[in-house]
């Protein structure tokens, strides 16, 4: 072969030198390429699903679908708590394009100030909550703004048409739609149904991505319930409670009212009220349930189970008498009357007509230390009632273990034991139905649970003639003592004052000068009765007895409750002479509880 002209001829050496290159280069690209197929690898096959859970996490948008809370409806299907269509106004804050400007508007629609709204925008999160709960019309107004990483989401919103009534007994639930106080905590599980999820694959606006992966599971909506309360008593309750507070300038009060029979709860009222509709700016004492929740020491109330316990024990009868001298001393303490008199014979029935401590505590003596716990018992003073609302209180009451020398003297008139108006309730109920100890209740119905039955137990307490030997005696505190302004035109009425003396509130033994509770415990018609009536006035001025400040209130929501619930009149009887025993020296001014 001819080499060209002018060619040069290689230097020796030079091309193994050329190809060591060639070599290099390619074990160098195959170590790259190696390299980055072992990355990919890595990527693709060790680390790809964690990288892929990062898209998607960055790419959609996990959020709860509200369950539509149950509503609550009276006795006679009238709403107590709604729930109303509203919306939830949320942010991606990355997709905000002008957060200055959009929290200017925000605030311009929703109210509040625009530095919180921009406060949230500014946040470094995926999605954060603008406002809860939004009424329909102010979201769909700030919807056709257009506000780019602005959203809406479906809610529901919690609502109390009747405002401040029975706000104690309703509560009211958070802006989960978790309940928080009241039936609405309670029954909280019934209500509050299952929510349901939504997961959707979304943009930087917060757009859904057509074709995007969406994963939804539907809510269940919670059940409705009917309760016991019937909205006009409950609302006649109302009024009469805050009238009597107002006119005695006490410090507070309640109203219970019960079918004795059953144990089904008509009305419950305290005072001070709140509107749950805006409970959060409300002072949380208002929020007490006073009948469930708070105790007190009945005062002469608790005379007429004294009283039950020695007819039951056969130790009396109404028409038995008894020498009562003007004091009695009792473990070193004096019991006195509150108002002096002399020696008297009176029957069972003039200690209780009368409201005798003296007498009381005679009654308390016979029946002994054991056996009057054990009956205080039987009428439920040391238990919970097992109504159904929550933070029910169980009152005090020592066994004979722990009481004094001097207990004897005071627990038999309703000193030195405490119990709740419900309580108290419950123990009268049995005079009421006959014998029977009810558990007082607020549900009555589950509508949408049809097959479910409701049962509410019930056990003795004492026996039916018992009850009935009682019943004349308290209809005698009516017509011949200190319960003559609860009477009701037309119905004979059965009750019993109370004035107690409150406890010191610094927890130091004794008692608080010039405080106490003046209450009237009741029944109607006396013979058959449909509603029992405690009205418990709190710290009244002017008056301290139960007879002048709580007994009107009682007859006026007793003669409504007849009329109410069409319950006929019957003619009065005046009680059986063995009921009445011998009425004689009648006291007109109600004893004051609390001994000496």
């Amino acid at each position: 072969m001819t080499r060209p002209k002018g060619a040069k001829k290689a230097p020796k050496g030079r091309r193994p030198e050329r190809a060591a290159r060639y070599v290099l280069l390619l074990v160098a690209f195959a170590v790259f390429m190696g390299a980055v197929g072992v990355r990919l690898f890595f990527l693709q096959a060790i680390d790809g699903p964690a990288y892929a859970a990062m898209a998607y996490e960055q790419r959609s948008r996990e959020m709860d679908i509200p369950a539509r809370r149950g509503s609550i409806y009276d006795r006679e299907g009238q709403p107590l708590a709604v729930s109303m269509e509203a919306r939830d106004v949320y942010a991606v804050p990355t997709a905000v394009v002008d957060k200055d400007a959009a929290a200017t508007a925000i605030a311009g629609v929703l109210g509040g100030s625009a530095e919180e709204y921009l406060g949230k925008l500014n946040k470094d999160a995926p999605f954060v909550y603008l406002a809860r709960k939004v009424d329909v019309e102010r979201a769909d107004a700030l919807k056709k703004l257009d506000l780019a990483g602005i959203g809406f989401q479906e809610d529901a919103r919690r609502v109390y048409p009747s405002n401040e009534l029975a706000c104690q007994v309703l509560g009211f639930v958070g802006v989960d739609d978790t309940g928080l106080a009241g039936i609405e905590k309670y029954y909280d599980d019934v209500l509050a149904g299952t929510p349901g999820k939504v997961i959707a694959e979304k943009g930087t606006r917060g757009v859904p991505i057509p074709g995007g992966v969406s994963v939804e599971e539907d809510a269940v909506d919670g059940e409705n319930i009917v309760l016991t309360i019937d909205k006009d008593i409950q609302y006649q309750a109302h009024v009469e409670l805050q009238a009597a507070v107002e006119k005695w300038g006490a410090k507070g009060g309640s109203v219970l009212i019960m079918d004795p029979d059953t144990g089904a709860i008509l009305a419950m009222v305290s005072t001070p009220t709140f509107d749950p509709n805006a409970f959060a700016s409300a002072d949380e004492r208002a929020f007490r349930n006073r009948p469930v929740v708070d105790t007190y020491e009945p005062g002469s109330t608790i005379k007429s189970l004294t009283a039950a316990a020695v007819i039951e024990e056969k130790l009396f009868t109404p028409s038995s008498e008894f020498v009562l001298p003007p004091t009695l001393k009792i473990g070193g303490r004096t019991i006195h009357e509150s108002h002096p008199r002399g020696q008297v014979t009176w029957s069972l029935t003039d200690i209780v007509t009368n409201s005798s401590n003296v007498g009381s505590v005679k009654l308390g003596i016979a029946l002994g230390e054991n056996r009057l716990y054990d009956y205080f018992v039987r009428f439920g003073l040391t238990e919970k009632t097992g109504v159904d609302f929550p933070g029910e209180a169980t009152g005090w009451l020592p066994p004979p273990s722990q009481w004094s020398a001097s207990s004897i003297g005071n627990i038999p008139f309703g000193q030195g034991v405490s119990m709740t108006p419900l309580q108290l309730a419950r123990a009268l109920a049995s005079i009421a139905n006959g014998g029977e100890l009810v558990t007082p209740h607020f549900l009555q119905a589950l509508p949408d649970s049809p097959d479910t039955t409701l049962v509410w137990p019930k056990r003795r307490a004492i026996s039916d003639e018992t009850a009935a030997s009682m019943r004349s005696v308290l209809s005698a505190v009516i017509t011949e003592g200190t319960g003559s302004a609860a009477r009701v035109s037309g119905y004979t009425v059965a009750g019993k004052t109370g004035t107690a003396q409150k406890a010191r509130e610094d927890g130091t033994p004794g008692y608080a000068a010039g405080k106490y509770v003046a209450s009237f415990s009741g029944f109607v018609p006396a013979e058959n009765p449909a509603v029992l009536i405690i009205v418990s006035i709190d710290e009244p001025s002017n008056s301290i007895y139960g007879g002048t400040v709580a007994a009107p209130s009682f007859s006026r929501l007793a003669a409504y409750c007849m009329d109410h619930l069409k319950i006929p009149p019957a003619p009065t009887k005046p009680p059986s002479a063995e009921a009445t025993g011998t009425v004689n020296a009648a006291v007109t001014n109600e004893t004051q509880d609390g001994g000496e």
